[in-house]
């Protein structure tokens, strides 16, 4: 069976990974396609993450000293990664206007 020392030090990178992902998201969102690509390795990774979170749970293991933490963040990481394959860009969702629509009208109207 695999040491809970190395199942900790690959969550810690994954973790990382992850958080470097989500973090660049939108210089990635300059290509579509970049940003698609991306946005299923960062899916990939937080639901690997959220594995090994529970693997440490279960297995009485530690993340950064504590044992409290990997059960919060492996729930974390399942609603970042589930967000992460949504792809709303250019979809205007709310079907309202935005501030910049109101200030362009009040201005017409002075």
């Amino acid at each position: 069976m695999v040491e809970l020392d190395v199942v900790e030090s690959i969550t810690r990178a994954t973790c990382g990974i992850a958080l470097l992902l989500f973090v660049f998201i939108a210089t990635f969102s300059r290509s579509k396609v970049a940003e698609e690509i991306v946005q299923r390795i960062l899916g990939a990774v937080c639901f690997i993450t959220a594995g090994l979170m529970i693997w440490l749970t279960l297995g009485d293991g530690s993340f950064y000293g504590s044992t409290a933490l990997p059960p919060v963040l492996a729930f974390a990481c399942i609603i970042v990664g589930i967000g992460s394959n949504l792809n709303i860009r250019g979809e205007n969702i709310s079907q309202g206007m935005n501030p910049h629509q109101i200030m362009r009208l009040a201005r017409e109207e002075e």
